[in-house]
């Protein structure tokens, strides 16, 4: 492959125009290669690009998105969420359409994932108690190569299924590997200052040299003979044979070095201190001399570089603020966008009668049909601002209008308020309210309210009396089971179960037992069947499992599924015979004790939020988008998105049919 190098520095040269070379938004939906409207950039730092075999670029940060662009068109091609996680590293696997990237919550969640990114499919999920730090793939693509922190130890896992092969200990945290064209033998380098080869198929090491610590950016060139990398020193060459530094040069002392090509003697050296960033095109002319072929300096108007690659003869650069540039073959230079228009985030939502109302990130709140058919072009919604964070809906059993609960879940400021499309709204005053609210849930006309210290108050919405009070210390969640009964999850604190009903008539109590420490969620679907959600600690191991409680008798609990980890942030929704989840992070699955888990068919961003909404299941998604989805099959059936002064609804049976209309506000 010959790589036009000429042609990236004359795009380069131009980045200081590039203010009047961005795309602009167009008023037409542009859609990606899966038929979905695209929306703008990534959300937040670029920390990895990758170049693709047929010549696309591959963008993945801290959104956990990744996205597919056009180098020759400047334009994005697809994009959708990997992980609700940031992406800190990916890895392309040699002749298939398939990556690797690590996620972590940056706590105790720590993970690897396996995607087929042309058909969107998760191939693979290897989660971990100890932080990855790095992952590659061998030269062939047989193995994922992944480093574990805390073990000091170079995991080997099969590529296709994800079955942990082997491990070799490298005594010590390791920051590059890669193997031979056979695959028989590695390379590694720990910043600790050792270089060492290992013999793969007995996992000893051959042999190792000490030399320079803490290399950053490390990239073999030169048919495998030279290992570069950075250290606070600056430019290091070693020659891999020996372990010698045969190159020293201090133009470069922070930055990232690129591979043109493995059997090269080329390469880049980006250098990203003092303010300023500078690429250098190095060619290494004999074992002891570096050349400096060309070098140029791009203008402080790009923000923070935080990634770079060449690609199919440019050089593409991620940067803090989530924005991608390229340098054209053509002599241009632009900054790589789609052509949708910002995005408003609907952040929740709930279901009443025919109506769907949601809030938005500026709360926001708005009205509109629970069928999505019933959204008409160029018809107007309006957005109200309130000062509710939460919105609980339920059916008024007396009229059978819709009715909706408003509440702040951040502060105690703004009392709850009951809210219906013909009625004035009605607060509700009697809970004297000294701690945040941390759930609410209706029944007909009751309504009850847990806050952060454990305290339920049960209010009637027809007079605002003060019903029923009840304290449970670490309470979570609490929901109603019936006119006389309710259900409380909790922390298993002091020999206590996980799950509580209560009598609110009498105030009896009744422990339910199961081996959990926590019952972090209760829900009632539309079937009066209870469910909970438990975090169980097993072979020192956290676990979050979704129970079918049985009330009458606990030791008939049925678990349906379980993920490791603590996931405390996920949906739950029963809707016709499935109890939809988003537990694990992966996207949505429907549950049943009768089938397999069926997967939930995903727009571009994961599901957050899931709303039962009769004859729909109905879907938040972590671009802030609203989903309806079929609730038998899963199938996605329309994607509704709000922006500054419009909203669009994509109906997905018809993948380039877009209706679209305006917004107003209430004064």
């Amino acid at each position: 492959m010959k790589y036009h190098l000429l042609s990236v520095i004359c795009g380069l040269v131009l980045f200081a125009f590039l203010e009047g070379a961005c795309l602009s938004a167009q008023s037409k939906p542009v859609f990606g290669e899966s038929g979905f409207v695209l929306p703008q950039g990534h959300q937040g730092a670029v920390q990895v690009l990758i170049d693709d075999e047929q010549g696309r670029l591959l963008s993945a940060g801290a959104d956990g998105f990744l996205a597919i662009w056009d180098v020759k068109h400047g334009a994005a091609l697809d994009r959708f969420q990997l992980s609700v996680h940031p992406i800190h590293a990916m890895a392309l696997r040699p002749g298939a359409s398939q990556i690797s990237v690590i996620g972590s919550d940056g706590v105790g969640i720590h993970y690897i994932s396996a995607w087929d990114y042309e058909a969107k499919k998760l191939r693979f999920t290897l989660t971990f108690r100890d932080a990855i730090s790095y992952i590659n793939y061998s030269a062939s693509g047989t193995y994922l190569i992944a480093v574990r922190n805390s073990r000091a130890s170079v995991v080997f896992i099969h590529a296709e299924t994800g079955e942990i092969l082997r491990t070799v200990n490298a005594q010590g945290t390791v920051s590059f590997a890669a193997t031979g064209k056979s695959e028989r033998t590695m390379i590694t380098y720990l910043p600790s200052g050792v270089l060492s080869y290992w013999d793969l198929e007995s996992g000893t090491e051959i042999r190792h040299f000490i030399v320079p610590p803490q290399m950053q950016s490390p990239v073999l060139f030169g048919n495998n003979r030279f290992l570069g990398g950075i250290d606070t020193n600056g430019l290091v060459v070693l020659d891999a044979v020996s372990g010698a530094a045969i190159i020293r040069d201090r133009m470069i002392t922070q930055g990232i070095l690129l591979s043109l090509h493995p059997e090269s003697s080329e390469f880049m050296g980006l250098g990203t201190g003092g303010g300023s960033s500078r690429l250098y095109h190095f060619n290494l002319t004999n074992p002891r001399k570096l050349e400096i072929k060309k070098q140029w300096l791009i203008p402080r108007t790009i923000p923070a570089v935080t990634s770079a690659v060449i690609t199919a003869n440019n050089l593409a650069l991620g940067t803090s603020l989530g924005a991608v540039w390229l340098g054209k073959e053509d002599g241009s230079a632009k900054q790589m966008l789609t052509a949708a228009k910002n995005q408003r985030f609907i952040v929740k939502a709930g279901a009443s009668g025919n109506t769907l109302a949601f809030l938005t990130q500026n709360q926001d709140l708005c009205f509109i049909p629970l069928d999505y058919t019933k959204l008409e072009r160029n018809q107007f919604i309006q957005l109200e601002r309130v000062s509710y964070t939460q919105i609980t809906s339920g059916q008024d059993s007396g009229t059978g209008s819709e009715q909706f609960i408003l509440w702040q879940d951040d502060n105690t400021r703004s009392f709850p308020v009951r809210r219906t499309l013909t009625d004035a709204d009605i607060p509700i005053t009697n809970l004297s309210l000294r701690f945040p609210l941390r759930s609410v849930a209706l029944l007909e006309e009751k309504a009850l309210f847990l806050d952060s210290l454990g305290n339920i108050k049960i209010i009637s919405l027809r007079t605002g009396n003060l019903l029923f009070s009840f304290s449970s210390i670490a309470a979570l969640d609490a929901v109603f089971l019936d006119n006389d009964h309710i259900l409380i999850g909790r922390g298993a604190v002091f020999g206590d179960t996980p799950f509580l009903m209560v009598n609110i008539t009498t105030g009896e109590t009744v422990p339910l037992a199961y081996p959990a420490s926590v019952g972090a969620r209760v829900y009632l679907g539309s079937r009066k069947i209870p469910y909970g959600v438990a975090i169980e600690q097993q072979d020192g191991v956290m676990k979050t499992a979704i129970l079918r409680l049985n009330i009458t008798n606990p030791s008939l609990t049925v678990k349906l599924f379980e993920t490791e980890g603590e996931d405390t942030a996920f949906g739950l929704a029963e809707s016709n015979t499935f109890l939809a989840a988003t537990l694990g992070g992966s996207g949505g699955f429907l549950y049943s004790e009768a089938e397999s888990p069926k997967p939930l068919e995903r727009s571009p961003g994961l599901p957050q939020h899931l709303i039962d909404g009769g004859a729909y299941l109905i879907a938040i998604d972590s671009e802030g988008s609203i989903a309806w989805h079929d609730p038998k099959t899963g199938t996605l059936l329309a994607l509704f998105r709000l922006y500054e002064n419009d909203w669009s609804l994509q109906r997905l049976r018809n993948t380039r049919s877009v209706v679209t209309g305006k917004i107003t506000y209430k004064e």
